[in-house]
């Protein structure tokens, strides 16, 4: 073989894994739930802003672009990249012996047509079209890298003297003179590469390809192919096991033992069946014998669950309460006694269906290949401000959330005469959440990462360094105020709002019960003091009216404060006592009706689609307009909702 082909060749082969960009560092990507939203976000703001094209260097972009044809490189000299050896390219990076010989050896066995160096070559990603238009996720084939095995011969010919191993490169596109995302580009190494020597590689391929910019890689992460179990996962594991365990015992023991006590019980009480379900109240700790919203007019309810024998005795009821059986027969049950606030269900479904689809759109747009052609169609269609304006769905559960605290604490006022257990009010919150929150939580951290594998799977997981530093956030509900920059489980903001308000909620619920002037007064100074909130920071740092529009403070200042997402949960609480108030009975007038439902949907419509322009920048909002927007849309959105559940109770929502 000519000894400048064979040389070209393994210079271009080296080009072909180490793509130009910017590179600080060699550690992983930070992939933490928070970051990936935010990521996305960005890429979301920069798709919406033309490129400036004014210094696009086409001969550089054609160079690129030649320099890693994969066909060339198979065929023949690649023409643009005469000049040094691969020796003078890496020395000075500090590239290891046995990586550098390895690695040397993929372009001349690539030319003598041995399979796995073209598989090396083949899974190794390689700048497509639409570069320009976001298609900046150059991945390759991870699994056809990873089939690289030097135990495994294909055809007869000899195996590689070592493993395919697949890398991760970052790189700004600066190099083309165009500000674009970062990229990412896969690349199919020696296993002997170490990251550090991955990184060496890139960047003397980047000095050969501009070697008059210090340009260098973002970040390299090279991937394992198994990742061995450490002492979290094997605590989650044993954990999980201890619960199936209990299950199944638990169903075992609920088919075998309890079913048959109830037979006997049945026959020997004929006809006597339960007409309520036994739950424990959330406020007094007393046996609640009645649905979360029951029948104002005597009738009984339907039965839901079979009664549990009170003779069983504490274990046995632990037991039951692991129950398969029993637990599959409440949650799959769909009766509705009389009375109940059946709108909930309907809202419920809707909203945490549209949280979906939002936050789908949201995070997929981080590895979407045609953002920026995508996103400017689709903001064009006024339709789509459903889903831009998709945040407002999380802002519908703070008002059914408020809503339910108060018309249960009301009707728990009414029965106990005024009186309240408030230790058992707050403790009994917590222990109803946090278990379950701190078992996922667990799962999270501890095991998700093993659920998956890929370019873009985080060997790491999804929260930043397992979340050794920021967990008790969570456990005590001040993740949203507390190491935000570090948010452990970052959708669990909502969780921690949510219970801030719980915490709150007896300042305005009290008052409420004891006179509803008071009361109503105070929840409008909590409403008022939010509205303030709102505008004073909106206007301080100049946010914008939604996430859609740049902005650096918009998330960790105003999207998960309390102080600014306390309007909902504030209507629903008002919302609330006026059901309790009403019994469901009130009837409202005709006219009265048809015009509530109007404004209701007026309001809500425009909170949908009135940022139609602003978001496709035809429209820029003054300062002032857009901190009364963000102090005032969410309360609106939720007294809207909270209108349809009031109409909807009192038997008006049909009418």
């Amino acid at each position: 073989m000519n000894p400048l082909n064979m040389a070209s060749a393994m210079r271009t082969t080296c080009i072909l894994f180490l793509l130009p960009v910017y590179v600080k560092t060699e550690i992983a990507k930070d992939m933490s739930y928070q970051t990936l939203f935010l990521n996305a976000v960005g890429k979301v703001h920069a798709a919406l802003r033309p490129p400036d094209l004014s210094e696009v260097n086409i001969d550089q972009l054609r160079g690129l672009q030649d320099s890693i044809n994969p066909v060339k490189i198979l065929t023949g000299p690649p023409g643009p990249m005469e000049g040094q050896g691969l020796g003078a390219m890496v020395a000075g990076f500090n590239v290891s012996d046995a990586c550098y010989n390895d690695t040397q050896m993929i372009g001349p066995s690539a030319m003598v047509k041995q399979l796995w160096a073209i598989k090396m070559i083949d899974a190794s990603g390689k700048p497509p079209s639409d570069i320009i238009n976001g298609n900046t996720d150059w991945l390759g084939s991870y699994d056809e890298c990873l089939s690289v095995k030097n135990d495994k011969s294909e055809f007869g010919q000899p195996p590689p003297p070592f493993n395919g191993q697949y890398c991760i490169v970052g790189l700004p596109l600066n190099i083309l003179n165009i500000t674009l995302p970062e990229a990412q580009l896969g690349l199919c190494l020696p296993d002997s590469c170490s990251p550090s020597d991955a990184r060496a590689l890139a960047n003397a391929a980047l000095v050969s390809i501009q070697p008059e910019r210090n340009v260098s890689a973002k970040y390299v992460e090279c991937k394992k192919e198994v990742l061995d179990f450490d002492d979290r996962a094997i605590g989650a594991v044993i954990v999980c096991s201890f619960i199936l365990g209990m299950m199944i015992v638990g169903t075992m023991y609920d088919v075998i033992v309890v079913k048959d006590l109830l037979r006997v019980k049945k026959t020997s009480q004929a006809g006597n069946l339960p007409d309520t379900v036994e739950t424990t109240s959330f406020l007094s700790g007393q046996n609640e014998k009645t649905k979360l919203i029951s029948n104002e007019h005597g009738a009984p309810n339907p039965v839901v669950s079979r009664d549990q024998p009170e003779e069983l005795g504490v274990l046995s009821n632990i037991l039951v309460a692991f129950s398969v059986y029993t637990n599959g027969v409440k949650l799959l049950n769909t009766s509705v006694p009389a009375g109940s606030l059946t709108a909930l269900n309907g809202i419920r479904f809707l909203s945490m269906t549209w949280v979906i689809l939002g936050h789908t759109y949201a995070f997929v747009m981080n590895n979407a290949q045609n953002v920026n052609t995508f996103l400017p169609e689709m903001s064009d269609r006024w339709t789509f401000q459903v889903i831009i304006n998709a945040l407002v769905s999380v802002d519908t559960f703070f008002a059914l959330s408020g809503l339910l605290v108060s018309y249960l604490f009301m009707r728990e006022m009414e029965k106990t005469k005024g009186k309240m257990n408030w230790g058992l009010f707050y403790f009994h919150r917590f222990w109803r959440l946090t278990p379950p929150y701190m078992l996922v939580l667990f799962v999270d951290v501890a095991l998700v990462r093993y659920f998956g594998d890929g370019p873009l799977w985080p060997e790491g997981g999804f929260e930043f360094d397992f979340c050794e530093d920021t967990w008790w956030t969570n456990l005590l509900y001040i993740n949203n105020l507390v190491k935000t920059d570090k948010s452990c489980f970052g959708w669990a903001w909502y969780l921690a709002n949510d219970m801030q308000f719980f915490v709150l909620s007896p300042l305005m619920l009290v008052p409420l019960y004891y006179s509803g002037i008071i009361g109503n007064i105070m929840c409008l100074v909590f409403l008022t003091g939010t509205f303030i909130a709102s505008g004073v920071i909106s206007t301080v740092y100049d946010l914008p009216v939604s996430s859609f529009i740049p902005s650096e403070h918009y998330f960790d200042y105003y999207y998960i404060k309390p102080w600014t997402r306390m309007g909902p949960y504030i209507v629903g609480i008002m919302a609330g006592y006026f059901l309790y108030r009403s019994k469901l009975r009130y009837n409202i007038n005709k006219i009265l009706n048809l015009v509530g439902w109007a404004v209701a949907t007026a309001l809500a419509c425009a909170i949908l689609y009135g940022l139609y322009e602003p978001i496709r920048g035809n429209e820029t909002l003054s300062t002032e307009v857009s901190a009364l927007y963000n102090s005032v849309h969410r309360s609106i959105w939720g007294a809207c909702v909270c209108w349809v559940i009031f109409s909807c109770a009192n038997g008006s929502g049909a009418d």
